[in-house]
């Protein structure tokens, strides 16, 4: 009797659900039942959560091993995905990584093409940003406008594009092979590139024109109206915009030999506090505020993102995510991508939310 009954309520549901829409939805249906484990984002899409890993910085500095659950992503089909929304105020409570990356290795050339996707920074809210990038083989610098508006990116020879998320305009900046420095300006009006070697200009979001700069800019640098402070190869310095003088120079240790003195990673803090130079066996912080330096031998962490007033930084290769807490020598380190490819160093934006905290718990 209970077997007729089933084999009743079967057929009575085939006869309602003919329609495509019912039929996927059984189908959405099915996969949940089967895959509890799995929040599906769209049909073809999901996460899971697992538990952070053992992190390791070799001779550097212990921290303690932090485990918690974050989200691991199965993106088979990123068109699926839901792309970041300027209006979704939710999107924005905590700063946020940017990178770009191929989510799948297949050979359907739109799934397995370099796209721009971005996360909060506790793992959560990945976001599809722009597929503008598909074409490209290479993306080698990434960079974002104070408002979050626009994303700039120098690709494959180092041809520069930038994305509206508002309008949803690709604008390209410049056609031919350049360097890579990129910086913002405070109010995101314009983006400073570097055109040829040692030339630089301007692209206006407004007007669409390139004009010249007289003066040198960098990635890891914080521009104001007046001010520009920025990491170099073996110091931080800063300019006062208006007057061309220099401010201050926060050398590494001159005493140092050039190789042991240059700096193979830098960074440098949202509002330009703080900034970071480290190569192998030295490690800098830089307080641009106290005009002071911190010079550390071996037992020190590379900072090649770093948040606001450094109480955090993570790596900037996204394929594991490693965080780490300056204050409290804490680290996380997760993978949050299941396949696909990463191109280029992720970087760190809307870094002032929750006040520069990237765990909510913190506020």
């Amino acid at each position: 009797m209970k077997k007729i009954l089933l084999l009743a309520l079967f057929s009575i549901t085939l006869m309602g659900c003919n329609d495509p829409e019912s039929v996927a939805a059984e189908a959405a249906q099915l996969k949940v039942e089967q895959h509890p484990d799995r929040t599906y984002v769209g049909v073809h899409n999901y996460y899971i959560m697992e538990s952070s890993e053992h992190a390791a910085f070799g001779r550097k500095k212990e921290l303690k091993v932090m485990y918690q659950d974050f989200p691991r992503y199965f993106v088979e089909k990123a068109k699926e995905w839901p792309k970041e929304d300027l209006n979704d105020a939710s999107s924005y409570d905590l700063p946020r990584f940017q990178f770009a990356w191929a989510n799948s290795s297949s050979k359907d050339e739109y799934e397995s093409g370099l796209k721009i996707w971005s996360m909060k920074t506790d793992g959560t809210d990945l976001r599809l940003v722009t597929d503008a990038t598909i074409d490209l083989t290479a993306v080698r610098n990434l960079t974002r406008s104070p408002n979050n508006r626009y994303v700039a990116w120098a690709g494959s020879g180092g041809h520069k594009s930038v994305y509206d998320l508002k309008t949803g305009k690709v604008t390209v900046v410049q056609k031919t092979t350049s360097p890579l420095d990129m910086l913002w300006s405070e109010d995101s009006r314009y983006l400073y590139h570097e055109r040829y070697r040692n030339r630089y200009s301007r692209w206006d979001s407004e007007t669409g024109e390139i004009s010249e700069i007289d003066y040198k800019i960098r990635t890891e640098a914080v521009l104001t109206e007046d001010k520009i402070i920025k990491v170099t190869d073996a110091a931080v310095v800063g300019y006062n915009l208006k007057t061309n003088e220099r401010l201050f120079v926060l050398s590494s240790d001159r005493s140092l030999s050039d190789k042991e003195r240059i700096f193979n990673v830098k960074s440098i803090s949202p509002t330009g506090r703080f900034a970071w130079g480290s190569n192998q066996d030295y490690g800098w912080m830089f307080d641009t505020k106290e005009q002071t330096m911190k010079q550390m031998v071996d037992g020190f962490v590379p900072a090649q993102i770093l948040g606001k007033d450094a109480h955090y930084s993570a790596l900037s290769k996204m394929t594991y995510v490693t965080i780490v807490d300056r204050v409290e020598d804490k680290v996380w380190s997760w993978r949050a991508f299941s396949h696909g490819a990463m191109s280029g160093e992720g970087i760190l934006y809307n870094g002032l939310a929750n006040n520069g905290l990237w765990f909510k718990e913190d506020k």
